[in-house]
Formats: C-alpha cells, structure tokens, sequence
C-alpha cells in the first residue's frame, strides 16, 4: 500500500497536471466496510470505493498503478487537506455538502437508501410488519431521525432503540434484543455478510430515505471535474454496450460506432479530456464495466450479495444512465 503526502505543486497547475507529475493520484477513503473500503496491509484498500479512484487513476496515468490513499475521517478532513485529489468513501451528495467550502459531487456511484435487516425466522417481509418491534438504530449521521420519521409517518407503535453504535446495534439484533436493525443498506449488506448471518438474515425491499453516494472533489478544476465524471460514465456505457474486462480485445473489432468511440478507435473522446484516446478502454480492462464492479464488490459474486435495484441499468429499470460518449 502506498500512503503519500506531498508538497503543494505550482499553485497555477491544475489538478490534472499535479497528478502526473505526481505520478499517482490521492485518493481520500475511509476504510471499515465489506464492499466498498476494506484496508488489507499488503495490497491498500479493496471495494467499490477504492475502484471508483482506481478507475479515474486508470484513465489519467494509464495501466494499473499504485494509489496514494489517505484516510479522511470527516467531512472536514477533506476540506482541509489540499493533497487529497478526490475522495471516495460513501458520502451522500446534499446540497449543503456541495454547496459551501468550494466543494462539488461527481456522478452518483452507488443509489443508497435507509433499510431494514430482520432475522429471516421473523417472517417480517415488510417495514410495517415492524409494528410494536424494537428497532435498533445507529446514533450519527441521520438515521435515527429519518427512523423516528417513517415510524410516526407511518404511525406503527415501535421502539425505536438508539445504541451506542454499530457493533452494539449487531449484537443486539442477533442475541435478539432487537427485531429489526436499520441502517443504510450497504452498511446492512456488510453486516449480514461479515456476522455471518447471510442465510438467517434479510434486508427488507423498504427504504425510508435517499443516499446517493459520490465522490467529491474540489471546484474550479473543470478538466479533472469532467475527468471524473466521464470515468464513471464511461464504466456505466461499457455496461450498457455489453463490453468487460474480458471481453474488451475482441470488442476492438466491433463495428458498433458506440464501441468504437468508446475504445477510442473513433478518436475525439480523449482530445477532449486531455487524455489519451484509449483512456477508457485502460479503465475497462483493468476495472470492467460499472456491472462486473458492482457484481465484485457487492454484488452477486461478492459475499455481500445485494441485489442491483436502484444500480441497475435504465434498460433494466434501474437509474445507472450514462450520457452519450461522443
């Protein structure tokens, strides 16, 4: 794992041009959730967030190389801490987020929403079968606030249990102090797999708020800005056009023009960006499509075992859509 901190470059370089002279890009995470940051000494952080930053770093300096990942414990960490090019670590884009300390959101990587796991042996299918349970709920963040709304929205007669945190929220869930824990579901997708609880344990189909989860960066770097973005979309389209990691040498003889541009035989997309033509083909090789690192990560090959819902594409009722790369 390579951990950098470095001298601020010539103040008048942009982001894009630190980053290569650099020769690695910062990547600010928090590490502690299956799926999306798990830190493993000898190989960094693995998980969703850690490929969103390994993707923008394909696309940049081309190929597979290391990252300079520094831990950002709070919002607060990232506005304070220059060297950080972008962070990653499931923060929920809102405009109060963006809207001050010269801060702006790239595109939404992962639809997240407030949800409900329950013991499989409860037969609760729904969240208003939790009617008279006691639900355990994490203090921080919004999550007993947005509870305490939907439970007296919804007017049920619950106890609504505010623990000391996570770990306490988990114990009581399954020692069965609580009947239901809820939390976002990425977090709930984490828990079940790494208690060990996969097959007595079910995340209801319910959310009770929106988290759209994104990466953040700083304004006034529109190139870096518009590097970002078209990473994330280029990953969303390869999906959509059928192109993966493996796949992806034979597509160079498609005569599909989506594809072609996409891979960069039809040059324009990466003059347009700074880059090299073959940018997203680099990012596709060595990440895969949006799919296969969703599939991954959290996905059905992973442990987490979520279902894509709200992350599948637009052709498969989900809200994953990219626009057109040309």
């Amino acid at each position: 794992m390579l951990v950098a901190f470095c001298l601020p470059l010539q103040a008048q370089a942009g982001r894009l041009e630190q980053i290569k002279a650099r020769g690695y890009l910062n990547c600010g995470f928090k590490p502690g959730l299956q799926g999306f940051s798990l830190l493993f000494p000898d190989a960094g952080p693995f998980g969703l967030d850690a490929d969103i930053c390994r993707a923008v770093s394909v696309a940049i300096l081309g190929g597979y190389r290391p990252l300079g990942f520094i831990e950002v414990k709070s919002f607060q960490d990232l506005k304070t801490n220059p060297d950080i090019d972008l962070a990653v670590r499931r923060l929920s884009w809102t405009l109060t987020r963006e809207g001050a300390d010269g801060l702006i959101f790239g595109p939404i990587t992962f639809y997240d929403g407030q949800g409900f796991l329950v013991p499989k042996a409860s037969g609760i299918t729904t969240a208003l079968q939790l009617d008279g349970k006691r639900i355990c709920v994490d203090p921080g963040e919004s999550w007993a606030g947005n509870l305490i709304r939907y439970v007296k929205a919804n007017n049920l007669k619950a106890d609504v249990i505010v623990t000391a945190g996570p770990e306490d929220s988990q114990r009581r869930l399954f020692s069965g102090k609580c009947d239901a824990y809820s939390a976002d579901k990425s977090m709930l997708g984490a828990v079940r797999a790494s208690e060990k609880h996969v097959d007595d344990s079910i995340i209801l189909g319910d959310e009770i708020s929106k988290e759209p989860l994104a990466p953040i960066m700083r304004e006034g770097d529109d190139q870096f800005f518009q590097i970002v973005r078209w990473t994330i979309f280029a990953m969303i389209e390869a999906e959509e056009l059928g192109v993966t990691s493996k796949n992806i040498d034979a597509k160079l003889g498609s005569d599909d023009p989506d594809v072609m541009r996409l891979l960069g035989k039809i040059p324009g997309n990466g003059k347009a960006l700074g880059l090299s033509e073959d940018w997203a083909y680099q990012v596709i090789k060595a990440i895969g499509n949006y799919g296969e690192m969703f599939s991954r990560h959290v996905g059905a090959d992973s442990e987490i075992k979520l279902d894509r819902g709200r992350n599948n594409l637009w052709t498969n009722g989900g809200l994953m859509y990219a626009p057109p790369l040309r």
